[in-house]
């Protein structure tokens, strides 16, 4: 359990310093740069909550098709149980 706190702390260490070198790189790069890589940033992000979207929307679709009929099936045996 311990090994695991250590590791944990690690992580977090890595990922702030990681972090704090991107900005300051950030802050070397000419303003063409800052606004290519931020509008990449962007594209990647909206990717990723499309593809996540799709995803949800494909199990929404999912439960709504199969949903009403296991919905009238539970309604008909508890007709038939009354």
């Amino acid at each position: 359990m311990m090994s695991l706190r250590v590791l944990l702390v690690a992580c977090l260490a890595a990922s702030v310093s990681a972090a704090g070198l991107r900005g300051r790189a950030s802050l070397s790069m000419n303003p063409i740069r800052r606004v290519v890589t931020m509008m990449q940033d962007m594209q990647k992000k909206i990717e990723a909550e499309g593809k996540r979207d799709q995803e949800l929307y494909g199990k929404f679709m999912c439960y709504c098709q199969t949903g009403a009929s296991d919905l009238a099936a539970s309604v008909q045996a508890a007709e038939t149980k009354m």
